[in-house]
């Protein structure tokens, strides 16, 4: 099996709150204004952290009310963690006099100078007086510092724009969502909008897993960024009107076990189209081949033009798989689509777009990327030519889920009105957006002053009589439908899709089979015999619990030292010290009675060393 060459680099949640645990303060819930006087209050004179390590913690079934915005300044980690065992703790904006009121001509409701990590909090987008911020988080970096943005068992609803907006770091940031659900991203006056990330500066990681996203617009926005590794599995993508992933440049990239349905359904018009240059075109659930990269981290690999020399980049060492999604569109947008005997589009039947992207241009341009399609001709060409680029095993028919994405044929004719709106049709140029919400299509109500099975003061949603404790107590359910075989994924056996739909979580092994997938199929092997030069491979699997198998190479005869060492270069563990055959071999490394966290790994042998990291997750 092919060794993996690349290094990703994640944080240990575990790690996180276990070296926190002795600075923990707890914010009283019911006590209007409580958290962000208590977080901005630890601030220092010059704009350093008190309590760099401070971990803020919210009670289960507890209501934050929040007055006023967040301002988190020091370079330190703010680290909201809310009491399981209950309801999530929410978190509702009442602006005093807005949100935040110093940035507000910028939109940000929440300012982080530093790194963000978020865990199990229901957090309202929107405000009770209609405020709109662009930015739930919007973070920035100081002192040139790589930032992480971590975020797990959280809800959001009704985003502005950006729920998370990254574009103030500047270099190698780390993004992790995990058994998240970004509920109802619809923007119904930005098209653009609705979006988890917002980045475009080089990432180090992405990694995003059992998660939904419904009715977003540019989703994870990395456009034109350099990401050295990007991981998406089990998640649940509905009713994305735009893009979910836009013509990023990503040296490694797996795509495994998603749901994708009615992605970019209003589709494109021939003329204004994403990308620039030769990579300009209609764009995909999947596009790999979109990679002007504006940044100069790799100077060296780009053309007088800005767009990466793909000679000097080498498309053969990139690692790129894409296996066992689902992808379909509802059949109901084919009366969208071909517009008969509807009213919103007067001029042609079918679409029409007189819009660019500075705005509303001359028209009309016709659409043609309806329904949004799986990958354009240039990506499937790639995929088809480089063996290190694997696509297999995808489905493209219907799967049902409990809840389905589109109600009935009432919902597409507000959809087409609003869309053509959108799309700037001069025969609606004063349509009002529809309302879509409390439907299939965009689920709750959009009103900050309701949640589902809210009690104590906050009206219900939709009559539910509970508070919410975990994703599947929402009104929708997207699992896939009972009422058949459940479509399950040839490499970890699970259901295709977010797994918080069936209460379930994703297993530790999934990302050990989903490397061992894509080795195997990509085809290339090693030589048995002897090593052609010294070697050590990334340990696999990578993160661990608790245990994992390191594997190198010897051209001849040699004396190895492999040993583990700590962040403090502290020896914890010596794995081999004896003279070895050439040829390749392997150890497993148990990491009982260590704490998670990042280790080091170092072999020498015959004058040879090196060093790599690993990570233990528990």
């Amino acid at each position: 099996m092919k060794s993996r060459t690349f290094l990703v680099v994640l944080v240990s949640l575990a790690g996180t709150v276990a070296a926190a645990a002795q600075d923990t303060a707890w914010i009283p819930a019911g006590v209007a204004g409580a958290m962000e006087t208590i977080i901005n209050g630890d601030t220092a004179s010059g704009g350093a952290r008190k309590n760099p390590n401070r971990v803020y913690r919210l009670h289960k079934d507890g209501v934050y009310v929040q007055y006023a915005g967040i301002v988190f300044k020091g370079g330190a980690t703010l680290t909201i963690i809310g009491e399981k065992g209950g309801a999530y703790p929410v978190v509702q904006m009442q602006p005093l006099n807005g949100v935040n009121p110093g940035d507000l001509t910028n939109g940000i409701a929440n300012k982080i100078e530093g790194s963000l990590h978020l865990d199990h909090i229901y957090w309202l987008g929107k405000t009770t007086d209609g405020t709109q911020y662009n930015q739930l988080f919007g973070m920035t970096t100081v002192n040139n510092l790589a930032q992480k943005c971590i975020v797990n068992d959280c809800v959001t609803e009704f985003i502005g724009i950006d729920t998370f907006n990254g574009d103030g770091w500047n270099h190698g940031s780390v993004w992790k969502f995990t058994n998240c659900y970004f509920r109802a991203l619809f923007n119904g006056g930005q098209w653009w909008g609705a979006r988890v990330m917002y980045c475009k500066k080089p990432i180090d990681t992405i990694w995003v897993e059992n998660c939904t996203v419904s009715n977003g617009g540019l989703t994870f926005l990395q456009q034109e960024a350099v990401t050295q590794f990007a991981y998406f599995n089990h998640n649940t993508f509905i009713n994305n009107h735009k893009y979910w992933l836009l013509n990023s440049y990503y040296q490694n990239l797996f795509i495994c076990n998603n749901l994708f349905t009615n992605q970019n359904w209003v589709g494109e018009d021939t003329v204004n189209l994403a990308g620039s240059g030769p990579y300009k075109g209609l764009t995909g659930a999947i596009t790999v081949d979109s990679i002007t990269i504006r940044q100069q981290l790799f100077a060296d690999m780009l053309k007088a033009d800005s767009t990466v020399d793909q000679a000097k980049v080498g498309l053969n060492k990139l690692h790129i798989y894409v296996s066992n999604n689902i992808y379909w569109t509802d059949t109901l947008l084919n009366s969208y689509y071909k517009n008969y005997d509807h009213h919103w589009n007067t001029v042609a039947p079918y679409p029409l777009s007189y819009l660019n992207w500075g705005g509303y241009g001359q028209g009309p341009w016709p659409i043609v990327n309806i329904p949004g399609i799986w990958a354009n001709s240039r990506t499937l060409a790639l995929f088809a030519t480089y063996h290190n680029m694997v696509m297999t095993q995808n489905i493209f028919a219907k799967v049902d889920t409990k809840t389905p994405s589109i109600k009935d044929a009432g919902i597409v004719e507000l959809m087409g009105e609003w869309n053509q709106n959108q799309w700037g049709d001069p025969a609606w140029p004063g349509q009002s957006t529809k309302d879509l919400v409390m439907s299939s299509y965009v689920p709750g109500d959009k009103d900050a002053n309701t949640l589902p099975g809210f009690t104590g003061g906050v009206k219900d949603e939709n009559g539910q009589t509970s508070r919410v404790t975990k994703v599947s107590d929402f009104i929708e359910n997207y699992a896939q439908s009972g009422g058949g075989t459940p479509v399950n994924s040839a490499i970890d056996g699970l259901p295709i899709g977010a797994l918080h739909w069936d209460d379930q979580t994703v297993p530790d092994v999934s990302y050990a089979q989903i490397m061992a997938a894509y080795d195997h199929i990509e085809g290339i092997t090693e030589v048995p015999g002897v090593a052609p030069s010294f070697t050590l491979n990334q340990n696999y699997p990578n993160p661990f619990n608790p245990s994992t198998t390191i594997r190198y190479g010897l051209p001849r005869r040699s004396h190895v030292a492999l040993a583990v060492f700590n962040t403090l270069g502290q020896k914890v563990s010596s794995l081999v010290e004896e003279e070895q055959a050439a040829g390749y071999h392997e150890v497993r490394f148990d990491g009982n009675g260590l704490a998670s966290g990042v280790y080091f790994y170092r072999i020498q042998a015959g004058g040879f060393s090196q060093t790599r990291k690993m990570l233990i997750v528990r």
